[in-house]
């Protein structure tokens, strides 16, 4: 079992295609569909199974909704902060903090998905 703070997270979403769409394009494809018993969801494209990462996915039930109030997931960019910003108002999301230079722990941003929920973005890089 992985020692990290935080083992799995769920990000709600009312629409699951239009949440996949969404992280495809501004994750260059790091999200793939995928079902836990008879339920869809769109699962973050990381090694969790190996303890190597936090998995987390976006889920559509009845019990949760999208928000952007409460703790921020900060999502790993996979490559340059600026240029996964750049791409998440075409997909439909807004900016709300473009970039935050974080001195040796890199750079973040905060955003509004598709779905309505405040979700954080990091990067090594600019």
């Amino acid at each position: 079992m992985s020692m990290h703070a935080l083992n799995w997270f769920e990000l709600p979403a009312l629409d699951l295609d239009r949440a996949y769409l969404f992280y495809h394009s501004i994750l260059n494809g790091h999200v793939r569909m995928g079902t836990f018993g008879d339920a869809p969801l769109v699962l973050f494209d990381v090694p969790f199974k190996t303890g190597e990462a936090v998995g987390g996915a976006l889920v559509k039930r009845k019990d949760l909704k999208p928000t952007s109030d409460g703790p921020i997931i900060y999502l790993n960019c996979f490559g340059k902060l600026g240029a996964v910003v750049s791409r998440v108002v075409p997909a439909g999301g807004q900016v709300l903090v473009p970039e935050l230079n974080l001195g040796a722990f890199g750079y973040s941003a905060v955003i509004i998905d598709s779905e309505g929920n405040k979700v954080g973005l990091i990067s090594n890089e600019a």
